[in-house]
């Protein structure tokens, strides 16, 4: 047996049954893979759109606060063998996401713009003005610092 830990995709079923508990079977399965994840015995690999649809599944389908989102899916996302692309972009998203931002998309699309562009985002949505750290501008120029 390799001393490195195995990859794996991982889906999104897993991560909700892991953390909804709602299958016996399908749950303890989910609870052993998200625990080798967390002690670092297996390393999974998260697509982005995968968190998207635990996101709007906990969300829409099980009523969760955008708090208990996010609190619940950190320390999954946190984890070392847990591997997504810009990772620390989206445990920022869901930072936002649990305080202050209502969508998740929008959170994302924040956390992107406060990584890549100092916070310059073009958005027609207003109360995305109102996340600290973002410049919302409707067009070409307007307080973005672009011309």
């Amino acid at each position: 047996m390799s001393s490195r830990p195995a990859h794996c995709v991982i889906d999104a079923n897993v991560i909700l049954r892991g953390l909804l508990l709602d299958s016996k079977e399908l749950s303890g399965m989910a609870m052993g893979i998200l625990k080798a994840v967390e002690e670092g015995r297996v390393a999974v690999c998260c697509d982005p759109v995968t968190l998207a649809e635990v996101v709007w599944v906990l969300w829409r389908c099980y009523s969760r606060s955008r708090q208990d989102i996010a609190s619940a899916l950190e320390p999954i996302v946190r984890a070392e063998c847990f591997h997504m692309t810009e990772k620390d972009r989206y445990l920022r998203a869901l930072e936002l996401y649990g305080t202050t931002v209502e969508h998740f998309g929008d959170a994302c699309v924040c956390a992107a713009a406060l990584e890549e562009c100092e916070g310059r985002l073009y958005s027609f949505d207003r109360k995305l003005s109102s996340v600290p750290g973002v410049k919302r501008a409707e067009h070409v120029g307007a307080d973005t610092g672009q011309d």
